[in-house]
């Protein structure tokens, strides 16, 4: 019965743990990459890239920044980053 107790309040506290780390960085980067396609009014970007999430080699979750690249008309590339602070 003690180790089902431990157990439990371990899996209540990965739980909480991971709650607490909830950050919005995927909808800031959302909100950002739609704001570059549909107001690009001026046509000086070529793409707009999706969203990249920062994942290891083997697929394991990192953290919760994300990326978006960008390119512009020229072919210059940039990489927008939205991560917590």
């Amino acid at each position: 019965m003690n180790d089902f107790k431990t157990m439990a309040e371990m899996a209540i506290e990965g739980a909480q743990k991971a709650q607490s780390l909830m950050a919005y960085c995927d909808y800031i980067a959302h909100l950002i990459g739609r704001a570059l396609r549909n107001n690009d009014t001026e046509h000086l970007l070529s793409d707009v890239g999706g969203m990249k999430f920062d994942v290891s080699p083997e697929g394991a979750y990192l953290s919760s920044k994300k990326t978006i690249e960008v390119s512009d008309r020229y072919g210059k590339k940039y990489r927008i980053t939205v991560e917590e602070a």
